[in-house]
């Protein structure tokens, strides 16, 4: 049976700041998740990423991007937003993975989940693993911000 939430990390812990999705992720399954909701680490998972979006009513993933902010900061959009951001293709590090899987799901008429996307701004993706202290510091905010999508109170 599919969850009724689904929360995905994108990225990639050995490249710095790529990291944040997944540290989201595990940070939420040590606070330990409400009945109805998963949490997966989903790494680059490109064009995987259509089998992860059939089932679940909603689904929050969480990537690096490069949104124009201060490292540590992150923005919540849609795919819709992500379409249009997508143009310039500088919004994130995955987007393409990620756009490339939404295109091809509405290509084939499959029906879509909820989708909300949080976009940390990293300082650096450089190869190297730990997460910069600017986007340490937000894995909480952005752990209490995919609480407050889920409305589960943190």
């Amino acid at each position: 049976m599919a969850p009724m939430a689904l929360v995905l990390g994108l990225g990639n812990p050995l490249r710095g700041d790529d990291g944040i999705g997944p540290q989201v992720v595990e940070a939420l399954l040590r606070r330990g998740l409400p009945d109805g909701v998963e949490a997966l680490d989903a790494g680059s998972a490109g064009l995987g990423l259509l089998n992860l979006l059939d089932g679940p009513q909603r689904v929050i993933v969480i990537d690096a991007a490069d949104v124009g902010l201060a490292p540590g900061q992150f923005v919540r959009f849609t795919p819709d937003d992500a379409h249009l951001l997508a143009a310039g293709d500088t919004t994130s590090f995955h987007q393409a993975g990620l756009t490339e899987a939404l295109a091809l799901a509405r290509a084939l008429d499959r029906p879509l989940p909820e989708i909300v996307i949080f976009g940390v701004q990293p300082a650096s993706m450089e190869w190297g693993e730990g997460l910069s202290p600017a986007v340490e510091g937000a894995v909480t905010r952005v752990v209490e911000a995919v609480l407050q999508v889920l409305d589960v109170s943190p």
